[in-house]
Order: C-alpha cells, then sequence, then structure tokens
C-alpha cells in the first residue's frame, strides 16, 4: 500500500479521508480528480488539506489478508495531525473471502473508531455506513445479507460511543446510477455526492468550531 504525502507544516485544516477503494476512486477514469476526496479539496478551498487514504481491497477484519489494522496507517496518520478523519470502510467485510462473523467485525471496527479518535490531534471523527451495493453476488464474492448486518452493526457502535456518522446506507438505497459497471464502486456521478454530502457536513461542524472560539 502506498502512503500519500502528508504536509507537516500546512497551517489550515487537515482533513484525512480513510478508507477503502470507495475512499482511494477504484474504477474512476481519473481518479486523481474524480475521487471524493478531490472533489471535497476543490469544495473546501485552499484552507484546507485533504488527503486520500484510501486503500483498495482492505477490509477491517484482522484476520483479513488486507487489513487496514495491520498497516501503518494509525502512526502516518499521527505524524499527520488531521483535524477530521472521514472513515468509510467496512464494505470489503461483506466479500465472504474476508468475513469470519459478526463480532469480529464488530471488535476490529469498535477497536479502529476508538483509535482514530484517540490520535495526539484529537480529530473530529466522521465515520460513514457502507453505501448500498447492487452487485450481482454470482459475479463476485460478495453478500448482501452480511452488508446489512455489518451497517446495523456500524451504527450500533457509532450510537453507543457517540460518534458523528452519515448512514450511507439509506442515503444511496435505489441509486444505482451512482455506481460504476460492477455496481460496487461509485462512479463519477457518485464521487461527486459523496464530496458534497460531506462538504456540507464538515462546513457545519467547522461554523460550530469557530462560533465557539
Amino acid at each position: 500500500m502506498r502512503m500519500p504525502d502528508v504536509k507537516n507544516n500546512f497551517d489550515g485544516i487537515k482533513v484525512a479521508c480513510v478508507g477503502d477503494s470507495l475512499t482511494y476512486g477504484t474504477t474512476l477514469l481519473n481518479r486523481r480528480v474524480e475521487c471524493y476526496p478531490s472533489r471535497l479539496a476543490r469544495l473546501l478551498g485552499a484552507k484546507y488539506d485533504v488527503l486520500n487514504f484510501g486503500f483498495p481491497g482492505y477490509a477491517i477484519n484482522k484476520r483479513s489478508d488486507r487489513s487496514l489494522l495491520n498497516t501503518p496507517i494509525l502512526k502516518i496518520l499521527e505524524n499527520y495531525a488531521p483535524d477530521y478523519i472521514l472513515f468509510l470502510a467496512g464494505t470489503n467485510d461483506a466479500r465472504l473471502k474476508n468475513y469470519s462473523s459478526d463480532d469480529d467485525f464488530a471488535l476490529n471496527y469498535k477497536y479502529f473508531i476508538s483509535a482514530l479518535a484517540s490520535l495526539p490531534s484529537a480529530p473530529k471523527v466522521i465515520a460513514m455506513t457502507c453505501p448500498m451495493a447492487f452487485t450481482d453476488a454470482n459475479t463476485v464474492d460478495f453478500s448482501q445479507d452480511i452488508l446489512s448486518r455489518l451497517v446495523k452493526i456500524q451504527k450500533a457502535i457509532f450510537n453507543n460511543n457517540n460518534v458523528a456518522y452519515v448512514d450511507l446506507y439509506s442515503l444511496t438505497q435505489g441509486k444505482s446510477l451512482l455506481y460504476s459497471k460492477d455496481m460496487l464502486h461509485f462512479n463519477t456521478k457518485g464521487a461527486k455526492f459523496l464530496a458534497y454530502k460531506m462538504y456540507s457536513v464538515i462546513t457545519e461542524y467547522q461554523k460550530t468550531v469557530n462560533e465557539n472560539i
């Protein structure tokens, strides 16, 4: 996995977009420009530094061959010292090759959320549930049933631990036009949809921060 270049001397507001291929921009023709973190950066403007920490194929489950928990991501984020962390992961845990049990997912997901919130920069963590997937289970090692259960687990963790979150699963119901041909990843419209949603969330939170200064 390749980490993005970190700007340690940036004086503005730092935003780390952490996740899997949905953050990375897999299937987008020009992902560096079209992925949601890049679109978000343009919306927020020069006072914000937005980095894409999206890693294709990575799951939460520690038993997975590619688990975010088995990477140096937390140390990199500690060095970056973000003000906000936008966290979107879990879809790859609905792949049968990565899934072990609901309990394992809950344990690992809760640990990772807690680790993000406990970084020295005390970032505001804004999590997202897994979005809907419209992929054909006959052609992809993927379970819609597991996905819906994982989303319920995510919501329970968010609500029980006072984690701010966006319910992408509900927001993307019936919106297959936001998806690429594989019906799993966002297309350009989907990336734009996500960027605008997270832009509105961040600006609302930042407004509250500014009012309290």
